[in-house]
């Protein structure tokens, strides 16, 4: 009787683990649609007390200003097909590539000129986006990206 109980538990728990594995939505799936920049906040996470009211290094500077892209309160409109829309104020939308690496941790894009930006990603849900951008030095949370998703109707396929 003990070892059917047993045996009972354990396909009640593997049951319930793949239903909640295939219930919960992808990051892919999370960040698709139109995101509005909030905020842009420059803050350093990686740093001890003593160090906290310390200017960044002239190799850190360099550094930062050579890889970070300003995006200027755009619209960031995540699509299908790994299509990313960047729509700024008075000009034409830049189409770049996305893709979500790691465990869902990583936003890449992916510029026609090769050129790669990459975010960690802080929080990701229904409503709110918050990024943080990589840099390749050893110090992060330097630029923190706020998002608001705006509600629009999901993308549908095409008509054939």
């Amino acid at each position: 009787m003990k070892f059917w109980l047993g045996l009972l538990t354990i396909l009640a728990l593997f049951t319930t683990s793949i239903t909640l594995l295939f219930c919960a939505q992808s990051p892919e799936n999370k960040i698709m649609g139109q995101w509005e920049e909030v905020s842009w906040d420059f803050e350093r996470l990686d740093v001890d007390t003593q160090s906290l009211h310390q200017d960044f290094t002239n190799l850190q500077r360099q550094e930062i200003y050579k890889n970070l892209i300003i995006h200027d309160a755009e619209i960031w409109d995540f699509r299908p097909k790994n299509k990313l829309y960047l729509n700024a104020k008075d000009q034409e939308p830049t189409q770049l590539k996305w893709a979500i690496k790691g465990r869902g941790h990583v936003l890449e894009l992916k510029y026609e000129d090769k050129k790669t930006e990459s975010y960690q990603v802080h929080l990701l849900n229904e409503d709110q986006m918050v990024v943080y951008f990589n840099f390749d030095l050893q110090i992060r949370g330097i630029v923190k990206v706020t998002f608001k998703k705006i509600q629009t109707e999901p993308y549908y396929a095409q008509k054939i």
